[in-house]
Formats: structure tokens, C-alpha cells, sequence
């Protein structure tokens, strides 16, 4: 399996065709030293995070948003390859580790994406920020958290009729049912759940799409650490 193998879900340009191929030839290097994703083999790379967010993009209704905010980005995933799929669209990559903060910033000046910004913050305080409250169209988060958990960091961000948009494997239904509550509590509602089939693994994974109705209280996001140890059940 190749780069090329991305054609195959994708309509890519060469320029964006080269960009992921720097982008897979960065996350290999920089992985052996900084251990930025478990994935390690290519074509579970390929698969598993290119062709993921290639078949997230697609569903995640960017053409909606304009400000985009990537949290818990992690290795750039899938805000990286949303950068080079929508160069025209706004996108904030957030992490809360130094050295996944410094690798994203060497993949935006190699890839020269000028979209993109990374900063490094967590999400509780990133909630609480004036700059950042309420202000993203889409906020995007591949299985980051505990639902519960993740509705508290992501629902304070997004702005009052937008979407908060994750994705989550299979099983996941008892991990919606238990996010309800904190949901309703911060402003949301989910709103359509969508399942795919990853190719080649088979892997079944959901899209879930929670819309923002109304602000979200000010109590919220909770001081550092809180949401993960007392969530909103």
C-alpha cells in the first residue's frame, strides 16, 4: 500500500497528494523518538488515520463552518489532513502536550499550511477564555474522551446553533446513553448519529453530530481535571 492508495477515496491534487506524503514521512520520523501515535505500520497509518479522516471530512459538514477548532489533536489527526483537504477554512489544532504541540508545528511550516495554528492549552481552560468561548462554527474530536467527559471540554467552545462533531468506535451506544444528561446540562442535544465501515479493517465506527441550542452555563467547563474525574452523569 501506497500514498496513492488515498486517491482511491479521494478526488486529490497532486500538491495535496505530495502534502499528505510529507506529512506520513514527518509522523514516521518524529514517532520514533516522541511516540506521537500507537500506529507505527504503513498501511494501518494509511488506513487508519488518512483514509479515517478522509471519510470524517466528508461527513463532518465543513462546508458549514468556516472557524474550525481540531481538540485533542493529538499527532494532527484528523486536523491535519482536514487542513490539506479544505485549505480554505480556519483551523485551530489544540493539544495539551509540549511535544505534540512542537511536531504540529513542524508539519505546518514543512506542508506550508497556511490555514492552520496549533496551540497548546487544555480544554477546560481553553472554554474559559473569552477569545475562544462560543466562537467555533465545528469542533472536531476523534475519540478523545469519555463522552461525558469530551461534552464538557467541546460544548463551552462551539457557538449556539453549530456542532460539536466526534467520532467514537463501536460499541459506543452505552457511552451515548451515559453522555445524555451532560449534554442536555451544557447546552446541546445530539442530534443524528452516523455509522461507517473503516476499509480494509472493517473496523465500525459512529459519527456522532451534538448541536449546540442554547449557552452554555458559566460553571462550565469545571476547573482542571474535574470533568475526567467526576463527569457529568
Amino acid at each position: 500500500m501506497t500514498i496513492d492508495t488515498l486517491k482511491e477515496y479521494a478526488d486529490l491534487s497532486e500538491k495535496q497528494l505530495y502534502q499528505f506524503s510529507q506529512y506520513y514521512s514527518l509522523l514516521t520520523f518524529y514517532n520514533k523518538q516522541f511516540n506521537l501515535t500507537a500506529i507505527r505500520n504503513q498501511d494501518e497509518t494509511l488506513i487508519k488515520h488518512f483514509v479515517d479522516s478522509i471519510i470524517y471530512s466528508e461527513m463532518a459538514m465543513l462546508k458549514k463552518g468556516n472557524r474550525i477548532l481540531d481538540l485533542g489533536t493529538g499527532a494532527g489527526l484528523p486536523g491535519i489532513p482536514f487542513s490539506i483537504l479544505y485549505p480554505e477554512k480556519k483551523i485551530l489544532l489544540v493539544d495539551s502536550l509540549n511535544k505534540k504541540v512542537n511536531f504540529l508545528n513542524t508539519v505546518i511550516e514543512k506542508l506550508n499550511l497556511k490555514n492552520t495554528t496549533v496551540l497548546h492549552a487544555r480544554g477546560e481552560a481553553l472554554g474559559r477564555d473569552e477569545n475562544y468561548r462560543e466562537s467555533f462554527q465545528i469542533i472536531l474530536a476523534r475519540s478523545v474522551a469519555y463522552l461525558p467527559t469530551l461534552s464538557e471540554y467541546l460544548l463551552p467552545l462551539v457557538k449556539v446553533g453549530s456542532y460539536c462533531i466526534v467520532t467514537k468506535e463501536a460499541p459506543y451506544e452505552e457511552e451515548v446513553e451515559k453522555s445524555k444528561k451532560a449534554i442536555k446540562l451544557l447546552g446541546g442535544k445530539i442530534d443524528i448519529i452516523r455509522n461507517y465501515t473503516l476499509p480494509v479493517y472493517n473496523n465500525e465506527r459512529a459519527i456522532i453530530y451534538i448541536k449546540k441550542e442554547q449557552k452554555t452555563p458559566n460553571i462550565y467547563p469545571r476547573k482542571a481535571g474535574t470533568p475526567k474525574k467526576k463527569p457529568l452523569f
